[in-house]
């Protein structure tokens, strides 16, 4: 059952439901596209806390995490600003976003995007490990933002 649960894994084809509260951004990215990134498709680790579910890889030059947060775009707004650095509204592919940075050294960043009753996220950090090179976190993020949100419902769905 693993097996087949794995095989459906890293698709990358568009999915199949029309609400974004049933995507499954753990299939987002294939296989492929996850290795042109530079990320390592076999450390995909699933993610299920605090009202976000999705999965991690990491790779190098650095780490990725997909996410689907229960919690609407709007609601990010309205948190104290403490809470993130350099906080940003934004678009991707003309979707509602927003892109902030998540640690005091601001290495580390998260493009959310508009999935109507839940925010859909990308989590880029710079690897810690090797020889990695330096990374834009927040260029990446918004980078494969663009990439999956084709394959995403409509944020009205």
């Amino acid at each position: 059952m693993l097996g087949l649960l794995a095989a459906g894994c890293g698709a990358g084809s568009t999915p199949a439901v029309s609400d974004s509260r049933q995507i499954d951004m753990c299939t987002l990215l294939s296989d492929a596209e996850l290795s042109q990134l530079g990320i390592t498709p076999s450390t995909r680790t699933p993610v299920d806390r605090a009202g976000s579910v999705g999965c991690e890889w990491t790779g190098t030059p650095f780490a990725l995490s997909l996410e689907r947060d229960s919690q609407p775009l709007a609601s990010y707004r309205a948190r104290p600003r403490p809470a993130f650095i350099n906080y940003t509204d934004n678009m991707v592919n003309g979707r509602r976003g927003a892109r902030f940075r998540v640690d005091r050294g601001g290495t580390d960043c998260e493009q959310l995007m508009d999935g109507g009753p839940v925010s859909l996220v990308v989590s880029v950090a710079p690897a810690t490990m090797g020889n990695a090179r330096p990374v834009d976190s927040c260029a990446e993020a918004l980078r494969i933002a663009e990439i999956i949100e084709p394959r995403l419902p409509k944020a009205g769905g």
